[in-house]
């Protein structure tokens, strides 16, 4: 933001304004430049960065299009964009101040909204003069009425202030200062090629400051003044009625044009939130479908596993063996291994021994064989 205050008189008494607007009048269609009006340039210089974008971006866009038809930046006009403008106004006024020998107005890092307006204001100034160093020029101007080309004073008063038209539905004076106080004055507003001895200012505003203008040098006994007249009566008069109607027509357009931006993007920044919205949304509906889908898995996997629960007599036949198996192993049935029962032998069936008294006799008779 600029530090030093500019008041909007002030602003009006830099004759580069109305010059430069003239320029871009005249050189719209063969520069390809924006047609920027008085009161548009006036509003840009003093913006600080945060008022209206389309105020904003007036002077960029202006930069940028005098930029790409310097010869000095033929190899790099289409690398040039409103977001890398500085660094090649940089480079261009490095040579141009190098070549000139002048002092570089934009030789530091400071970002060129941070300027001063009356910084930003010569440097506009100059760009419109290396841009009519350009070898296309002369094709170009060839194609031009020399008349409007030339920008003279209209004429002269009294006092041998020159009263000056550019553009637009303003009338400018050129007064010569006078003492100390008014050449500070005239040495703060001047500029580059601006005479330090001269302060200028807007004399006529509305169409009531033409009339009343015209009618003060009518009656005037000066003979520059009574010439004056008759370019004001001849040459403005007849057709301030039809220039300020299509300044008004203008500044209802530009008007309507801010407000349908502003609409415009009002709309756009709502469907932007309204689509961030859905797709939130829809992200918020496919966690919660994957979620069920997770849930919806988990239940399936624990029905593939799941056993009917026995009846309850099962249940204590089965413990009650359980238990039993348990204490004839020393093991839990749950842990006890598988063994391998070994076959029992059977027994082979013995015959019966003799009760009769012959196997008695036969008893006693090997009972004596073995005393024996």
């Amino acid at each position: 933001m600029v530090s030093t205050f500019i008041g909007l008189l002030d602003i009006q008494s830099w004759w580069e304004i109305p010059c430069i607007s003239h320029f871009c009048s005249l050189f719209s269609s063969a520069f390809e430049l924006p047609d920027i009006d008085i009161e548009d340039l006036e509003s840009a210089l003093l913006s600080d960065g945060t008022s209206d974008e389309d105020q904003v971006a007036l002077v960029p866009e202006l930069i940028v299009r005098l930029l790409k038809g310097c010869d000095a930046l033929q190899s790099v006009a289409k690398e040039i964009t409103h977001s890398n403008y500085q660094m090649f106004l940089r480079r261009l006024l490095r040579q141009q101040c190098r070549l000139h020998q002048t002092e570089n107005p934009f030789d530091t890092d400071i970002d060129f909204q941070s300027l001063p307006p009356r910084k930003r204001l010569h440097i506009l100034h100059d760009l419109c003069h290396f841009r009519l160093e350009s070898a296309d020029v002369q094709v170009i101007l060839s194609n031009l009425e020399a008349d409007s080309l030339r920008v003279e004073p209209l004429g002269h008063d009294a006092k041998n202030s020159g009263y000056w038209y550019f553009y637009g539905t303003r009338l400018y004076r050129e007064d010569k200062a006078v003492g100390g106080a008014a050449a500070a004055a005239a040495a703060s507003a001047g500029g580059a090629g601006n005479n330090c001895n001269t302060v200028w200012q807007v004399i006529c505003f509305t169409e009531e400051d033409w009339q009343n203008l015209a009618a003060k040098f009518k009656t005037s006994k000066n003979a520059k003044e009574r010439d004056l007249f008759q370019i004001l009566n001849k040459n403005f008069l007849p057709k301030l009625p039809q220039l300020f109607r299509e300044r008004e027509r203008l500044r209802r357009r530009k008007l309507l044009q801010v407000r349908n931006s502003s609409r415009i993007r009002s709309i756009a920044e709502l469907k932007a939130r309204q689509e961030e919205e859905r797709q939130e949304r829809e992200r918020e509906n496919e966690r919660e479908r994957q979620r069920n889908e997770r849930e919806q898995l988990y239940r399936e996997r624990q029905n593939a596993h799941w056993v009917a629960p026995p009846s309850q007599n099962q249940n204590q036949r089965t413990r009650r063996r359980s238990q039993s198996t348990s204490t004839a192993s020393g093991k839990p049935f749950a842990y006890r291994q598988k063994v391998k029962k070994t076959p029992t032998p059977r027994r082979t069936k013995t015959t019966a021994r003799p009760t009769t008294r012959n196997s008695l006799r036969h008893r006693q008779s090997n009972k004596t064989k073995r005393t024996n």
